[in-house]
């Protein structure tokens, strides 16, 4: 009789140790910090191949829904910002010769996307493989220092100060532009269980491809970039 008890605890064992390997919550939210290197501008052609690539950092959110232990859909959005892109300008010298001067320039560029991803679930670990589609918007600003003419009225406006600054008056200002382009995010990653509630993506890794207009001719190109992200899961519901 002891016998078949050992056995009977032992086979409830293994079956609460099987159910809680296969205890995948319906849905998922990641938050995380990403690191892009971005190569927004095409290398091969016009300005592109002096601005070269530069390094983004920002913010990095997914929703996830499983549908399964293997299959899930993802919804992506994130964004990352760099401070100073130096873009070579030319300036005209008061004797009439030109110089290069690297004009600073803000790009901020947000991500959307929605997908499938793939996993490969173990009682902790969860590698998984994901391609996911969407779009990119680019948002460009630099500084710019202007002579007003000749005509710009003085208006004695208190607040705000300075809107209608006279004739032939230094201002300072913000040029600005925005793109609207195709993306698509290809990779994986590696998160980490550590309870019912609550896991870390030790580290994700995709491609990112964009199609921004060419700064010499305009043209919609290729662009790629490399995507690196880590962060914490949150996981609540049940299958």
């Amino acid at each position: 009789m002891k016998c078949f008890r050992v056995i009977a605890v032992v086979l409830l064992f293994v079956a609460v140790a099987a159910a809680t390997q296969n205890d995948v919550p319906r849905y998922e939210a990641y938050l995380g910090f990403q690191y892009v290197r971005a190569n927004q501008f095409n290398q091969n052609t016009g300005l592109g191949t002096v601005i070269g690539g530069f390094d983004m950092y920002g913010g990095h959110g997914q929703f996830i829904y499983n549908f399964n232990k293997w299959i899930s859909g993802v919804i992506d959005a994130g964004a990352v910002n760099k401070g100073n892109v130096a873009v070579p300008g030319l300036i005209t010298n008061p004797g009439g010769t030109l110089s290069v001067l690297d004009v600073g320039v803000q790009n901020t560029t947000a991500f959307t996307y929605g997908g499938p991803r793939i996993y490969f679930r173990t009682h902790r670990l969860a590698p998984f493989g994901q391609v996911l589609v969407g779009a990119a918007y680019r948002h460009l600003t630099t500084g710019v220092t202007a002579l007003t003419s000749a005509t710009t009225p003085i208006v004695p406006v208190v607040n705000p100060a300075g809107l209608f600054p006279g004739p032939l008056t230094l201002v300072s200002g913000q040029l600005t532009n925005v793109n609207n382009a195709f993306s698509m995010r290809i990779g994986g990653g590696l998160d980490y269980r550590l309870n019912k509630h609550f896991s870390i993506r030790a580290v994700e890794v995709d491609y990112i491809l964009t199609r921004f207009p060419n700064l010499s001719n305009g043209f919609r190109e290729n662009q790629n970039s490399i995507a690196a992200s880590a962060g914490a899961i949150f996981t609540f519901g049940e299958q």
